[in-house]
Parts: structure tokens; C-alpha cells; sequence
């Protein structure tokens, strides 16, 4: 099998519908002007064609903002579980249109989620979810892969990876569960010629050069730099722009904090365990018994954030965690800029 194959935009509709038959599908469509990551049920109400990045990551759709765990019910003294995981393991899905940088994210999560922690129902949702990614045409005004590391080519982590040429997509075979696909759908796939994959390499070359108009440092490599200037002034200063609402953590691709509470009947009969995402600019994050709140200050929260994204990832898992998708940018109320806040680090 190649490597690379062609289908056109025509047979890439048909191919969706087919998906469509076997598949739960997860595709990016547009809302009153904005993109998100949502699950189909007709090839029309998807957009391929997008700019940049979906609002939210695709992280939610292994790892969910609200995620029942378990129920339970009491009966006879005897408590009867019912564990969620058994339907989370049942569920085929295909997630399409994802961007080099989120694949990447993905990655990232699996690092903490499948290997330092064996997480089962993430596990579960990775492994029944078959990856089609989407190389970015041009770049967002709050991209900045290229420096990250995670864009705007994509090394690994997909099954399929498709690159927009017109009327037509390139698509890359990623893995077995990807050859698997094009194998099945062998009349709407026809083998891509060289100038085809020179011309995917030529606009992957243009978007990162764009990218890098940006004279960033490169991240990968901001490990001591960080180390260095852990007391800097510019800390309290972005501390007291922060509003600590925690929206950079619940955009981000690769923030998996959260919390655990039971939610039981009135009766006490029966009940759940819920799993809902965190934020560690939220004041109560670090309360303990007593009261005791170790990040108090604002200050202490945001460098927390950030220091986790290029500091501590390193630490933990060998890599930094931010993968350069301007999520967080976009989306900040007080006009913090992850990308400035590195490069003053850098340049101190």
C-alpha cells in the first residue's frame, strides 16, 4: 500500500457518508461563526474548509468536562455499582478535520493518561477512535506550532492525515487502522503522484514560514531560561491582570485537572461519582483540610500554569505541554499572551 493517496473532494463526501454507517463521527461544523468539534449525522453539516483551530480541543472527547463515573445503589445493605466504562468501551467513533497541533495534544495526553496513569475510560475512548487529521492552508493569527514543536506537519499520532489541494486532499496513511480504511474504500482512492506530495510539502514550508514571522524563541528549549527567572517581577504583573476565571485551562488541549465528587440521593439509596475538569487559577484548587490554600495570590497561579506548559511537562513526561494552538490567547479576557510571557522569560 502507498503511503500516499488522493481522493477527491467529491468522493471524500461519499466517504463520509460511508463513515457515517460505521462510525459515530465527531467533525468540525460551524456555529453562529465559530467552529467547534461536533457529532454528525449528514456530510453537510461539515466544514473542512475552516481557518486556525475548533474553539474547543478535541481533549473533551476522550477526557469530557463532566464525566459520570459510576452509579450506585443501596439495597438490602448490599451497594450495587454500575460502572460507566463498559459503554465507553463499546463506542467506534472516527474524529475528523483535527489539526497537526491537537494530534500532538493528544499524544501529550496520552503520556499522563495511558502511560504515567493507566486512565480506563480514556484508554477506552483512544482506542476506539479512529484519527483523521487535517494540515492547517494557512495559519491563525494566534498560531505559533512551529515553535512548539507540534506543526504545522504532523509526525505521528493519526491514522489518516488529509492536506486540502483544491479540489482534491493528499492523504497521508498514518497506521494499520488508517491503511484499513483507504483499503476498504479502494474505488474512491487512487495512489498520489510525486507532484502531489511536493506540493503538500511546499504548503506546509509557506504556513511554517508564515508562522515564524513571529520571531519566537525556540520552546522547546526555554527548560532553564524558566528555571532561572522563577522569582522575575514580570510574574506579579501578569498575576494582577489575571482574573483567575480559568478559561485558558479549559481551551487548552493538554490541561487535565479535575476534580472528584459523589453526588448521592436525597435518600441515600442511591447515588454517582462524577469527574468534572479543574483549573488550577481557581482560588480553591490548592485548599486542603484546614482551610490551608497554597496559591493564594494570583501571581502564584498563572506562573503555575505556565511553568506546567514548559517547565514541568519536561519534568513529568519528558516534553513541554503547550502545543502552540493559541487557544488560550484567544480567549483570555485580560489580553495575556502565553507567547509574549515566554519570550520576556527568554530574553531576561
Amino acid at each position: 500500500m502507498e503511503r500516499f493517496v488522493v481522493i477527491t473532494k467529491e468522493d471524500f463526501t461519499v466517504l463520509l457518508e460511508r463513515l457515517l454507517g460505521a462510525y459515530q463521527v465527531i467533525a468540525p461544523v460551524e456555529r453562529e461563526g465559530r467552529i467547534f468539534l461536533s457529532y454528525v449525522s449528514d456530510p453537510a453539516e461539515v466544514n473542512m474548509e475552516y481557518k486556525g483551530t475548533t474553539l474547543l480541543p478535541p481533549k473533551r472527547f476522550f477526557f469530557p468536562e463532566v464525566e459520570v463515573l459510576f452509579t450506585y445503589r443501596v439495597t438490602g445493605g448490599r451497594v450495587e455499582l454500575y460502572d460507566k466504562l463498559e459503554e465507553v468501551r463499546g463506542a467506534k467513533r472516527a474524529l475528523l478535520g483535527v489539526r497537526p497541533c491537537d494530534i500532538k495534544s493528544l499524544e501529550i495526553l496520552d503520556k499522563v493518561l495511558i502511560g504515567e496513569y493507566k486512565d480506563p475510560y480514556y484508554a477506552a475512548r483512544r482506542d476506539g477512535t479512529l484519527i483523521v487529521g487535517l494540515t492547517c492552508n494557512e495559519p491563525d493569527e494566534y498560531c505559533f506550532c512551529a515553535f512548539t514543536g507540534s506543526g504545522p506537519q504532523a509526525s505521528g499520532g493519526f491514522d489518516l492525515l488529509m492536506t486540502d489541494l483544491g479540489d482534491r486532499y493528499l492523504v497521508e496513511i498514518g497506521s494499520d487502522k488508517g491503511e484499513r480504511v483507504v483499503n476498504l474504500n479502494l474505488d474512491l482512492f487512487k495512489p498520489a503522484s510525486k507532484d502531489e506530495v511536493n506540493e503538500r510539502e511546499e504548503m506546509l514550508k509557506r504556513v511554517e514560514a508564515e508562522i515564524r514571522r513571529q520571531e519566537l524563541p525556540d520552546l522547546t528549549k526555554v527548560y532553564e531560561a524558566f528555571a532561572k527567572n522563577f522569582d522575575a517581577e514580570l510574574w506579579l504583573e501578569y498575576g494582577r491582570r489575571c482574573l483567575a476565571c480559568g478559561k485558558c485551562n479549559y481551551v487548552c488541549p493538554t490541561c487535565r485537572c479535575f476534580d472528584v465528587y459523589d453526588e448521592p440521593s436525597l435518600d441515600g439509596s442511591s447515588g454517582k461519582r462524577v469527574r468534572v475538569w479543574d483549573s488550577c487559577h481557581f482560588l480553591s484548587f490548592t485548599r486542603v483540610a484546614g482551610g490551608k490554600v497554597f496559591r493564594s495570590e494570583r501571581p502564584s497561579r498563572v506562573k503555575q500554569r505556565i511553568y506546567h506548559k514548559y517547565c514541568y511537562g519536561v519534568d513529568e513526561i519528558g516534553e513541554i505541554e503547550c502545543v502552540g494552538c493559541g487557544r488560550c490567547i484567544k480567549v483570555c479576557p485580560a489580553g495575556i499572551d502565553i507567547r509574549e510571557a515566554a519570550k520576556r522569560v527568554v530574553e531576561l
